[in-house]
């Protein structure tokens, strides 16, 4: 991931302080191994561009950018800003996705504690979980997650008597999309979307990251996969088995102790 900041004599822009909150946003998502992404800052307005490839982009690049988005808002929110992210129909020409900063808005308890677990800090002040997550708390982390469309389906959920899938007597889905998985220990949730396209790919990072950092915040760790879902064939089965929701998958994500 590369990054430039374009100078302007602007005074309605962000302060060295606050881009430097924004870019250690980042630094949790950046690895050698992860796809390749652009950040720029110019004024007020932070963008995210995909780095040039022959073809369309892959599903995990998009979904990569979308994670970055959910970084940079939780950070705006931790530094009293209200974040408005546009993102692009296609990857094509211009940034993939722009964020501005709105308004000022006063940062809540909530909003730093996000920014505290997103950055890795406060681990041992974190609820410590020995068994794994029951129903209330997935159905929290599912409740504040979802966003713009996207949303998340549990996998393996109740079986009968209001059971969990994941507890006795808990059964294994008929479809596993390819994930090797404790299916019969934690939780898992697809992050699914209505339709298949780049701006869904970018909402449904956004709410991997969103889930990760809310599963932080109730003593769990969001364990994300994302490769079989560069397989469009994977993202239209995640919701086969369901009776109510119609939609494609991008992600799957354990959540565990």
């Amino acid at each position: 991931m590369s990054t430039t900041r374009t100078p302007t004599p602007s005074a309605d822009r962000w302060t060295p302080t606050e881009i430097a909150t924004l870019l250690q946003a980042l630094e949790p998502l950046a690895d050698p191994g992860t796809p390749g992404c652009t950040v720029s800052v110019r004024d007020r307005r932070f963008e995210v561009s995909l780095e040039p490839a022959a073809g369309p982009p892959a599903h995990h690049a998009l979904l990569h950018a979308g994670r970055l988005t959910g970084a940079v808002e939780n950070a705006l929110r931790s530094l009293g800003w209200a974040p408005r992210a546009v993102i692009a129909a296609t990857a094509g020409e211009g940034p993939l996705v722009s964020i501005t900063a709105t308004r000022r808005r006063p940062a809540s308890p909530t909003d730093l504690a996000r920014r505290r677990v997103a950055r890795g800090a406060g681990e041992a002040a974190r609820p410590q979980y020995t068994g794994t997550a029951d129903m209330a708390t997935v159905v929290d982390v599912v409740h504040a997650a979802g966003s713009r469309g996207g949303w998340l389906h549990l996998l393996n959920g109740p079986t009968r008597n209001g059971i969990p899938a994941w507890h006795t007597p808990g059964e294994i889905p008929v479809d596993t999309l390819g994930l090797d998985v404790p299916w019969r220990r934690h939780p898992v949730l697809a992050v699914c979307t209505h339709e298949d396209g780049t701006r869904e790919s970018v909402v449904a990072g956004i709410v991997v990251e969103r889930a990760t950092v809310e599963a932080a915040l109730h003593g769990l760790r969001a364990e994300v996969h994302a490769a079989a879902f560069d397989d469009r064939s994977v993202r239209a089965a995640a919701l086969r088995a369901a009776e109510h929701e119609h939609g494609v998958g991008h992600a799957a994500i354990r959540l565990r102790p």
